[in-house]
């Protein structure tokens, strides 16, 4: 019986390591598969012309040559503000594509989903559908895209992700992504308000997904919020390096706010 106690004490050791191993390595290698991925869509974008700016490379077509300065603009306008509070400072400039064609932003970035999203993140790229395809008031196209477009909302995933090495929850690079473009361009994600209540914790982090979107959503700009007002953003930062070494979010959590995982809700 003490044999097969030991061996059993012995085979859990080992399953811990190697999880704790399998998770350094994962954010270990993270850059290196990103950067494989990120040369795969910079390929099949290659016919795009590009606009350069301090911080940032905008490929577009022809028909959003106006929308990519304005994008730029906006993205060097807010740039020293997000990376400032996540306190990080890319090398080189992030890549930024934008589609006339949602199906095309869809295929490039292989997204399960037949509806284009207004702007994803993915690998070291941001992507963003033409407002032309999606802002009903045409007289004012410009003003709709600045007060709501999707570029400082992905551009935050940029740095979370770089921050982390890939290793975040989703609720978690939405709610910083959704504060960042809250206090940046006055964007509010109003959706879902007021039916957060009974969502937990636990349920961001195990079925994100299995939210309804908007409320979702909301909730985790709430969870966030609620973070940063308790704890501020040098905290939060401690979280995320925390995550970027590959430790889990229960372990960051209680690492950077002294608390546990289900007490931040």
């Amino acid at each position: 019986m003490r044999k097969i106690l030991i061996i059993t004490s012995i085979f859990a050791i080992l399953i811990l390591l190697f999880i704790s191993l399998n998770s350094y390595i994962q954010v270990s290698f993270y850059p290196i598969l990103k950067s494989i991925e990120k040369n795969k869509i910079l390929y099949k974008t290659r016919q795009f012309s590009t606009l350069e700016t301090a911080h940032f490379s905008v490929r577009y077509t022809d028909k959003d040559k106006y929308i990519a300065k304005i994008t730029g603009e906006e993205l060097e306008k807010y740039y020293n503000e997000v990376c400032s509070k996540l306190n990080y400072f890319p090398e080189g400039k992030i890549s930024v594509i934008i589609y006339n064609k949602g199906d095309e932003l869809v295929n490039t970035i292989k997204l399960k989903t037949k509806t284009p999203p207004l702007g994803a993140y993915c690998n070291d790229t941001i992507h963003i559908l033409s407002p032309y395809e999606w802002v009903e008031d045409t007289e004012n196209v410009e003003k709709v895209y600045r007060e709501t477009g999707p570029a400082v909302h992905e551009f935050t995933h940029f740095i979370v992700d770089e921050k982390t090495r890939g290793n975040y929850p989703m609720w978690l690079t939405e709610g910083i992504s959704l504060y960042m473009e809250n206090v940046t361009i006055g964007f509010s994600w109003e959706a879902g308000k007021g039916e957060t209540n009974g969502i937990t914790i636990e349920d961001l982090n195990d079925d994100f997904d299995e939210v309804k979107q908007e409320v979702a959503y909301r909730k985790s700009f709430e969870v966030v919020k609620d973070v940063l007002n308790e704890y501020g953003f040098d905290k939060l930062n401690m979280l995320l390096d925390n995550l970027g070494k590959g430790n889990d979010i229960e372990n960051s959590v209680k690492v950077a706010l002294k608390i546990n995982f289900n007490d931040i809700d």
